[in-house]
């Protein structure tokens, strides 16, 4: 239902366009909900793209909009805008979206935007910028409730409901704090209204509250999120003084944004999506992650070649390449991906590596004989050759029990160095495992047939 209404919106606004009905597509512009506006941004060229924003009035509509693109559409939006629209959509944004927004700008035109805000707003995004990025710090909002253990729940209930405690984005849980503001308890509204009126927050309070720190990356924090089901975490500074909350709609962002770079990644085409990128750009993230697998074919060709008289003699070898090492290519890619994401998501601890690689190469092996047996059984019937037959068996047995070993040791030793074990699968694990498998497949036939 929300793909089709996706696609009626979007064929409709391109409709309107080519007629250039601008009060019609303003007036559907500002009744439909912002989250449907940035998919159709995708499907309309640069220009229109530009015409089509400049059509949303509302600030706060055009803030949530621009945040939600892809940098590069957002960019391109923005071209043309004004320091000061710049800055007054940054004011009409939460704090986090604000700081991911100014991160994309040139650092002169960023500093520009902070010196037309107001001062209260571009103190809060400048306290923000301060942290690395995908951080705890980065993504927090620094407006939370905080108050102290001693107040009674019926002037807690008064407190939020006066000015001092409107702005706040999502007041999830109210957060208790002793006099250095420290965070030392933590209650759910809910809890708040159902214990008598004069019960003081320190008697129905939390008191072992989780929370994270400010440089805390952002993929630690969304697994915590995610494990004790919260709706927000507090964030503590070095002296655990609360200096914000990160909110679970940025959690399902980190989460999106993070599974989809690792899915890139093990694909070999960069970290961000292409599809909204020129065919230049696109090409050039693609072309050094094709390389690795380039000079693997490059050693299997060589590999072949110096198999050469093995081949002139029992062509028949030639037949069973491309099985073998595309059943190696199968597995290690699946222990692979089992692996960086076990590990992305905290089920695989990277100091367990001989545990998890033992299984996955008890598992290469199994899965090697089987279809090791089941093609050798095929070749014996088709060519009543056994040392063909076997040689065929034990490549495949090979082929698939080096894959699994490859492709699971290779993310958990990037892992322990503290590099992406995403980067550890698509080229750099097929191309490993082609010429391993060459390599095998024929040595063991040259030593088997006694050519």
């Amino acid at each position: 239902m929300l793909v089709e209404r996706n696609r009626i919106l979007t064929e409709t606004i391109q409709r309107l366009m080519r007629r250039g009905a601008e009060a019609r597509l303003t007036k559907i512009v500002s009744k439909v909900h912002a989250a449907d506006l940035p998919s159709v941004f995708s499907s309309l060229s640069a220009s229109n793209q530009r015409k089509l924003f400049q059509l949303i009035r509302d600030p706060e509509k055009k803030g949530f909009v621009i945040s939600e693109l892809d940098e590069d559409v957002a960019l391109n939006i923005i071209e043309d805008l004004s320091i000061a629209g710049l800055a007054e959509m940054i004011e009409n944004m939460p704090s986090d979206d604000g700081v991911a927004f100014l991160r994309m700008l040139p650092q002169h035109k960023a500093d520009a935007v902070l010196g037309m805000m107001e001062k209260t707003e571009s103190e809060e995004v400048e306290g923000l910028l301060r942290y690395k990025d995908d951080t705890a710090g980065s993504i927090m909002i620094p407006d939370f409730i905080a108050l102290q253990e001693n107040m009674p729940a019926k002037s807690v209930i008064e407190s939020l409901q006066s000015k001092e405690y409107l702005d706040v984005e999502m007041p999830f849980y109210v957060y208790v704090v002793d006099e250095y503001e420290r965070l030392v308890g933590v209650s759910s509204l809910r809890q708040l209204v159902v214990v008598p009126p004069s019960t003081p927050l320190r008697e129905f309070m939390v008191r072992d509250v989780i929370s994270v720190t400010t440089d805390m990356d952002q993929e630690e924090v969304a697994r915590i999120v995610a494990r004790y089901n919260f709706l927000a975490v507090p964030v503590v500074d070095e002296e655990a003084k609360m200096v914000g909350v990160v909110t679970v709609d940025d959690i399902i962002d980190v989460i999106r944004e993070e599974a989809t770079e690792d899915i890139l990644k093990m694909a070999g085409v960069g970290e961000e999506f292409v599809e909204t990128k020129s065919i230049v750009r696109s090409t050039r993230i693609r072309l050094p992650w094709l390389f690795a697998s380039f000079l693997g074919g490059i050693v299997a060709i060589f590999i072949i070649g110096y198999f050469e008289e093995s081949l002139k003699q029992v062509s028949y070898l030639a037949l069973f390449i491309p099985v073998i090492m595309g059943m190696g290519g199968n597995i290690g890619i699946q222990s692979s991906t089992i692996v960086v994401r076990g590990i992305a998501t905290g089920r695989i601890n990277v100091r367990h590596l001989w545990s998890v690689v033992s299984k996955e190469l008890a598992i290469g092996i199994i899965l090697g004989i089987f279809y090791g047996v089941l093609l050798g059984c095929l070749v014996r019937l088709q060519y009543s050759m056994d040392a063909l037959a076997i040689s065929v068996a034990i490549g495949v047995l090979s082929s698939m029990t080096v894959a699994a070993l490859v492709g699971s040791f290779m993310p958990m030793i990037f892992a322990r160095m503290h590099i992406d074990p995403a980067v550890a699968t698509g080229p750099f694990v097929t191309s490993s495992i082609d010429i391993l498998s060459v390599l095998i497949y024929f040595q063991v036939a040259t030593i088997l047939l006694g050519i």
